[in-house]
Formats: structure tokens, C-alpha cells, sequence
């Protein structure tokens, strides 16, 4: 098992790399598959310990999870009539990169078929945290760890060990690459050069992955240099929504104040409504505005027509004269006779046939 997470890229949290080396790697049965506890509506999937892509033979051991596991807790929750609402109980560094990111992209997408929550207790840190982000928010405590966005990759070479012990491999292989990985011999500049590439290209994944679920820039996550943030310091990052002052078994028994939080459309929705919303009301405002200038157009329009001076019509509507200014200023220009005529003119109710000065209103909209 040891072997397996060796020599490939882990998304796994430093403490975690150390753990799976202390770990003496005995035989136990095969864990069973992973279920959910049910509470007051909400299914709590407990994701504990190293996780992989599948279920090993090794698995019960330091209560590893797998990919596969958590995907059928899930679907089950969400086929489940009396599952109202779900909660990742997350204590884990990290695991494999294999079947991680289509379990991501699994929960991001059933977020809308019910709501799922989840809670670092106490560490979701790399992989772990890549699935806590894709729930709809991520609550910690304050002890709570979550981030180390990045990706490690190790190799051990035991090939000074092997010397000692009076040992020595052959490797007959083909293909120039097809032994550069080998625990037996140091890596190559060559092979070193290939592992920082695919490390590179996934740490890549990881970052944009992070970003979209937690409506960040990819600029912002990369920023953080894969750093571990802590209670308060993680909502602070943006990579945790709350900081909860009860323990998580409060949490666990009344949903995490899922009362008020259930009255709450998911963040996407809510985001893009707002953005809808905005842009939507600066369209609208924009029509209101042009349907004002409209109408004050053809008010003075109106005006100068009645008192005989179309040939002030442009400069008025280009001095953004309001209708009542030209009032007065018709009023002024004309005889007092005359003004009666226009002052009872202006008042009668006609209707005007829509004839705006069409430069002069584009300027003024402008």
C-alpha cells in the first residue's frame, strides 16, 4: 500500500506525508462501505483519514476513505426521501489525486439537488479541502485547519540501503523512461524534470478546481502557496464561510443553524442572480434615462413649435435646458400678448407627433 502512494503526485498536506510513513502497514480486514448517519434530517458522512481512490484491503486502518465510498454515501443521502440536508464531517490531510477531481465536480453539481455542507473537524487540508469546497459552505471550529492547496510528490531511494544489505537489482526494461521512478536507483534529472512537470499540471487543476467552487481567482489561490489556514484566519482567506462556537457534535445534532441557512438559495445562484439583478437594473435605469431625455425632447419641441421658434429647438435641448427653463426663456423672448398665447398653449393637453432633434439628443445622452 505504502508503494502506491509513492512516486506519484499526492494531494496530501505535509502532515499527512509524514503519518503514511510511520505507519507500520499491517494486514486487517476489509472497512466496510462508508454510510451516514442520519440526524434530524441531516445525513453526516463522516471522510476520515488518508483518502484514496478506492477501497483497499487496507483501508479500516487509520479510518481511511475512499473516493468511491464517499460517492455512494453521497448519492444514497440524495436519493434518501428523509435526507433533508447533508454534512461532510472532513478530518483528513489529504490522499491521492486519482478519482478526486470527478468526485469534486460530482458534489459541485448535486449541490442543487439538495444542500451539502461541510465542516473541518478538525483538518480538511489539500485533497480533503478540495471536497469541502465544493459544498455549498464550509464551516470551521477554532482548531479547524483547511487549505494546502498545492501538490507533492515523493521518492524514496533506497538504493544506499540496498548496498548495505549486500543487495543488488538488475532492471531490464524498454523504453528510456520506463525505469526512471525506480526506488532502487536516484532519480535522473531527467525523471525529476518529468514529476515537477505533471506536479505542475495538476497542482494547475487543483488551484482552478479551489477558485471556481469558492468563487475566488485562480490568482488569489495561487497566492496562497499552498499555505494551511487556521479558525478565524480561514474565513478571513475566504476558503471557509463561518467560524462556529459550538463543538462539532452541537453541530452535528441541530444542523448547523441549518434553519436560517435552509431559508438561503446555494452562493452560485445567489451570486448570478445578484449579477443578473445589477445588470438588469443598470439596463433598466439606462431605458429610464432615455425615455426622460425622450420626453423632455419632445416637450421643448412642443414648446418652441407653439411659440414660433423652431430654430432654438437644437440649441435649448444642447444647453440641457429642462422644460421649464425653456418655459422662460420662450416666455421671455416674447411680447406680453404673445406670452399669453404661448403661457395657455403650453397648458392645453395635445397630442405631439414624436419629431426629436436626433444629433442634439445623442449628445446630450452621451
Amino acid at each position: 500500500m505504502i508503494q502506491k502512494l509513492l512516486n506519484k503526485p499526492l494531494l496530501l498536506s505535509p502532515q499527512g506525508l509524514e503519518s503514511i510513513n510511520a505507519v507500520e502497514w499491517l494486514p486487517t480486514e476489509i472497512a466496510n462501505s462508508l454510510n451516514y448517519e442520519l440526524r434530524n434530517g441531516v445525513a453526516v458522512i463522516p471522510i476520515h483519514g488518508l483518502l484514496t481512490k478506492r477501497t483497499e484491503f487496507f483501508s479500516s486502518l487509520m479510518g481511511m476513505t475512499s473516493y468511491d465510498d464517499i460517492f455512494s454515501a453521497i448519492s444514497d443521502a440524495i436519493d434518501d426521501e428523509k435526507v433533508e440536508k447533508i454534512l461532510l464531517d472532513i478530518d483528513s490531510p489529504g490522499g491521492e489525486v486519482g478519482g478526486l477531481f470527478d468526485l469534486v465536480d460530482f458534489i459541485y453539481d448535486i449541490r442543487e439537488c439538495k444542500p451539502i455542507f461541510s465542516v473541518a473537524n478538525d483538518y480538511a487540508c489539500s485533497a480533503a479541502y478540495a471536497i469541502a469546497s465544493a459544498t455549498s459552505q464550509v464551516f470551521v471550529n477554532r482548531t479547524s485547519g483547511v487549505g494546502s492547496i498545492g501538490v507533492i510528490a515523493t521518492h524514496l531511494d533506497v538504493s544506499e540501503a540496498d548496498k548495505k544489505a549486500g543487495l543488488k537489482y538488475t532492471t531490464i526494461f524498454a523504453g528510456e523512461k520506463k525505469n526512471d521512478l525506480s526506488p532502487h536507483e536516484p532519480l535522473s534529472k531527467s525523471a525529476i524534470s518529468d514529476l515537477q512537470e505533471e506536479v505542475n499540471r495538476l497542482n494547475g487543476i487543483f488551484i482552478k478546481t479551489v477558485a471556481r467552487n469558492r468563487y475566488l481567482s485562480e490568482e488569489d489561490v495561487r497566492e496562497m502557496q499552498a499555505a494551511t489556514y487556521f479558525g478565524e484566519n480561514a474565513v478571513k482567506a475566504k476558503l471557509a464561510d463561518e467560524l462556529s462556537s459550538n463543538s462539532f457534535y452541537d453541530l452535528r445534532k441541530y444542523g448547523i443553524d441549518f434553519e436560517n441557512i435552509s431559508k438561503l438559495k446555494m452562493k452560485g445562484e445567489t451570486m448570478t442572480e445578484d449579477i443578473e439583478k445589477a445588470e438588469l437594473n443598470g439596463v433598466e435605469s439606462q431605458i429610464n434615462e432615455i425615455e426622460k431625455y425622450k420626453a423632455e425632447i419632445l416637450e421643448i419641441t412642443k414648446l418652441c413649435k407653439l411659440a414660433k421658434a423652431e430654430n432654438k429647438i437644437a440649441k435649448f435641448i444642447m444647453d440641457g435646458l429642462t422644460p421649464e427653463q425653456v418655459k422662460e426663456q420662450l416666455l421671455s423672448m416674447q411680447s406680453q400678448n404673445e406670452s399669453k398665447e404661448i403661457v395657455s398653449a403650453i397648458y392645453q393637453k395635445e397630442t405631439v407627433q414624436e419629431n426629436p432633434v436626433v444629433a442634439a439628443a445623442k449628445a446630450r445622452i452621451k
